[in-house]
Formats: C-alpha cells, structure tokens, sequence
C-alpha cells in the first residue's frame, strides 16, 4: 500500500488584482533584483500548470541574547538561529494565492495582498457551532481586545462576545461544508490568510481555493458574523486614505503649537464630520503596565525624545508641542512611539504615531474608522440599515421639560437643576441588590414612568456606560426584589407624589445625551455608539420596555450667550 502524502499547513494569501506579475507581491529586497533576493525554485513536471515558487533557503545571525552575553559564556560564540521562507504562487481561477511555509509571509508585500479575505471567507462557512477561537478589537475609544478560546467545538452565543461593534481579527473552527467539498482539510484559521492542513497535492489545494472563492463571491454571511463583512479595508496607497491621513492630521496637529502645514489642510477630506479622536495604546500593551510613552522624530539615535503620562489626546498634543517642528501628513509615520514600563524596558513595539489612534469620520452616507494604523470604511448598505433601525427609537422632547445644559454645568449640577415639578432626583442615591454593588436607578424619573439616563457626550466610551447601565438598571427594577423595594422607597421620600408612577416601573427608558451646536442624536453619534443603541434598545423591547431618545443642547454659559433654541424635533 503506497503512502499517502504528508500533510502540511497551508497559510494562503489572496493576492490584489492588477499585478502584471505575482512577483510584485514580494517585497523588494525579495525579488530577483533585490539586496536579499529570494532564489526562484525550477518547477518539476508533476506541479500544476502556472505555479512558481522562491525560497530564501537559509538565513543564519546570531541571537541578540547570545551575542550580549558571550563575555559570561564564551560557547554561546557559536549559537546560531538558522531561518527559512518559501513562497508558493498559485494560480485559482483568475487570481494567484501565495501560499507560505517557514517565514515567507515576511517577504510579502502587505499593500499587495487582499486584506481580509479569509475572514470573509470563515464568515461564510465557519460552522456558528464549531467556533475554536474569536479575537476582536472594540472600534471606540476604549479599544479593548479579546480572545476567547475554546478547547472544542461550540456555538458562538458561548463566546459572550458581540462582534457588532468588533474589529474581528481571527476566527479558528471546523467549516461547515454542506453542499461543496473543501477537502480533507479539518479546521481552519481565518485572518487576512486563511489556514489549514492538507495533502502535499498542490492540485488540490488550488481546488479548495478555488472553492473559497467561489464561497465569498456568492454565498451569504452567517448571520452572527455579519459585521465581519461591513468592515471594508482600505488600501494604503489609495487617494481616499491620502485624504483621510490630511483630515487626522488636521484634526490631530491643529491643537499643536505651531499646528498643521497649510497644504495638509488643502489636501483633507474637509467635507467630512469628524465624530471622535481618541488616543489609543495599540494591541498587547497593557497600561498598568506603562510608566510612559516615549514620542520622537524618525528612528535615528539623535532623534529628540519627549516622554509623557497622560495618555489622552491631550496628553499628546503637549508632547508634540515639546517635541517641536511643523507637522504634516508624513508626521502620522515617521514620529514614532513606544511604552515604557516601570523598569525602563519597552512596553510595546515602536510604532507609528497613526498605531496609537482611533478616529472615525464620514457624513450621511459614508463612515471611515481607523484602527491599528489602518483604515477602514463602513459598508453603504450597513450604514443605511444602522439608520434605518435606529429611527425607530422615539425621540421625546416634546414629552419630557429637560432644559438645555450650560456649558459649564458639570453632569450633577445639570441634573439638579432639571429636577423640577414632575421629577425626582436620584443622581447619586445608592442603591444596591441584595447580594451585589450600588446601581444607579437612573439620573431622573419623571411621571409616566421614564426612567431618564442622563450624559453629556464627549466620546463613545461615555455613551456605552450609559446605554449599559439604563439596561441593568431596568433589568434590576423589573426583577430584584430587595432593588425594587429600595428603588420605591427612594422615590417616596423624594417625591410621595411620585410614588404610584413609580410602581409601574419600569415602563420607559430614556437615554438623554447633551450636544454642543447642530449635531443631531442619534444620526451623528459614532458608528459604534449607534450600534450600541441599537442593541441595548433591542434588549429593552424584548424585556417589554420602551426605549427612548431626549436631544439635550448644550449652550454657551455667558450671560449674553444665545438664547436656547426651540427644539426642531424633525431634525433628530
């Protein structure tokens, strides 16, 4: 009986269309002309029609560890790590996969590749009950990261991770192959590439990406993994992320002493809303970890350094200000930072200051979000059904007499004032379950039964707190005993005639959110505070209650500032 092939890991990449050459996808010190040019192999006659290969066969350097410490140990002289790559292109159908074996993917070029495609690709026939592994990035300010595994099998509800609102960035699991064969391939890993084991029958490889391309062309999304297609990447060399990168840096810069050149604000995407800016630490770097954050100019060793420990836009713009100089669309590159822990050692890579950021911005039609250094937009079609749902939350200016906001009113001083006749005031009054942590019922309840969550907008991070909290609280009221009899209490000895309002609680829950000038709630909230919305008041309809809107204004607090404006409800 003949053997059968081994089996290998296939890591395949789906290369950009356009190329003249698949060879344009290596890196230039990889090709034939390059300083480390990767050795193109000859073809035998059993390889499929149209596949090449190169292969950088050895790479031999000492260690940084071994070198440093020679002096203590002198056999470590001759400690040597030896490293290999193979890239091998093959043709599937009327594109080129590069499929790559030790450290060929380091000799890809990123920009040439079609980002994205294997999670497209899992989205579609990952099996919902076979799920292994799920890493997310959030797309707001917080940025938190995830990644829950799973020894075996199971159904993606067990993850507890809504990837609404999630950079997905790894799915792993066994497909669900009904209707098409894949082959013998077990379970795969999706990112960018997409991963799994095979026969050494290059022919049938091909088949089965011949298969997952088909597979993302005409197949639809699983459900619970829709938003893995609504992130669309842009690419790097593309007019639309020159603009972006001038907008981000207009917006960045222009709060720097010395500000943004005059031709980064000619060259923005100016006629684009810029919904939040936000500093953020990139992947793996844990901040209660972080002493600092070294900023500079380029990566030589005389580059000026400005350390700083306020890890907040603000925080930056001061260290940027040290820092000195004019700042540009290049500045986003070529300044660079790195954390520093307690002990002087790097916290994080040294990376980009466009790493460091998250920023979304768009109008009407159109949202761009940036994360991780990357630029992605919005699906037309996702953005339109966002809106769509969220219209249906009613906006109840015209049922609840909230004042505008002064500016200078913190959130506290804003809820005093609002309690008026009709009102009781429970901003900051502890109450707790039997067996858990002080919940706030909500800032303001008002007859008729609304439960009113008060916030002043000023970042996506606030707005989920407050979308969360007017769930649990409601959640609490409805069906905890000892929090419900503490939740009436309070409101009798607030307001006795509010006392049989309240005990038709919960009936209504009212998210009310300042905004400075024009801007409309919920249509110029960010994405993801809209899908946030959406969601918790999903919850809320489900739980039988009613989820509500207030448009709070915010207005300038001089005496002589304008006059509070009618409330134009149309526009909400």
């Amino acid at each position: 009986m003949a053997d059968r092939p081994a089996k290998l890991r296939f890591n395949c990449y789906l290369l950009r269309e356009g190329l003249d050459s698949p060879v344009e996808a290596l890196r230039a010190q990889y090709r034939p002309d390059g300083r480390t040019a990767m050795v193109k192999l000859s073809v035998s006659t059993s390889a499929p029609s149209g596949v090449s290969a190169f292969a950088s066969l050895r790479s031999e350097k000492s260690p940084t560890w071994a070198t440093a410490l020679v002096p203590f140990f002198p056999q470590l002289e001759s400690v040597i790590n030896t490293s290999s790559r193979l890239v091998i292109f093959l043709p599937v159908k009327n594109r080129t996969f590069a499929a790559c074996f030790g450290y060929g993917s380091s000799a890809l070029e990123w920009t040439d590749l079609e980002p994205n495609f294997g999670l497209r690709f899992a989205a579609r026939r990952i099996d919902p009950n076979g799920l292994n592994e799920i890493r997310s990035r959030r797309i707001d300010a917080s940025s938190r990261t995830q990644s829950v595994q799973l020894p075996a099998g199971s159904d993606i509800r067990n993850f507890d991770i809504p990837l609404e609102g999630e950079f997905v960035r790894k799915l792993a699991g066994e497909l669900d192959s009904e209707g098409v064969s894949f082959g013998d391939i077990g379970a795969i890993v999706a990112t960018d590439s997409v991963a799994f084991k095979m026969e050494t029958d290059l022919t049938q490889v091909i088949s089965a990406l011949g298969h997952m391309l088909d597979e993302v062309s005409t197949r639809q999304v699983h459900d619970e993994l829709a938003f893995v297609d609504a992130l669309v990447p842009l690419r790097t060399k593309s007019t639309e992320v020159t603009k972006l990168d001038a907008l981000l840096a207009t917006r960045l810069f222009e709060g720097v002493r010395n500000g943004v050149t005059a031709r980064v604000r000619e060259d923005a995407a100016d006629s684009l809303t810029d919904y939040f800016l936000e500093f953020s630490p990139p992947d793996g770097v844990s901040t209660n970890k972080v002493n600092k954050v070294v900023v500079r100019r380029g990566n030589t060793a005389d580059s000026k350094r400005v350390d700083f420990t306020d890890l907040t836009i603000e925080g930056l713009r001061v260290a940027l200000t040290e820092l000195g100089g004019r700042f540009g669309k290049g500045s986003l590159k070529d300044i660079r930072l790195i954390a520093v822990d307690d002990n002087g050692e790097p916290a994080s890579q040294m990376l980009p200051l466009k790493n460091w950021l998250v920023f979304e911005a768009g109008d009407t039609k159109r949202r761009f979000i940036l994360t991780l250094g990357g630029w992605f937009s919005l699906q037309e079609n996702y953005t339109d059904q966002l809106n769509k749902d969220l219209a249906t939350i009613e906006v109840v200016n015209n049922e609840i007499p909230l004042p505008d906001w002064l500016s200078t009113d913190k959130e506290g001083e804003y809820n005093e004032k609002a309690a008026v006749d009709g009102f009781a005031l429970l901003d900051k009054v502890d109450l707790r379950p039997e067996d858990g942590d002080e919940v706030e019922a909500c800032d303001l309840f008002y007859k008729d039964g609304h439960l009113v969550h008060v916030k002043r907008y000023n970042g996506s991070q606030t707005l989920s707190h407050l979308f969360s909290q007017g769930f649990v609280s409601a959640q609490l009221i409805a069906g905890d005993a000892t929090y419900r009899a503490n939740f009436l209490n309070a409101i009798a000895s607030i307001s006795a005639n509010l006392s049989t309002e309240a005990e038709a609680a919960p009936r209504t829950v009212t998210y009310a959110i300042g905004v400075t000038g024009d801007k409309k709630i919920p249509d110029d909230l960010p994405s993801f505070s809209k899908v946030n919305l959406r969601d918790f008041a999903k919850r809320l309809r489900l739980s039988k209650l009613r989820a509500t809107l207030y448009r709070i204004q915010i207005i300038e607090s001089s005496e002589d500032g304008p006059e509070p404006q009618e409330e134009d409800i149309s526009q909400h």
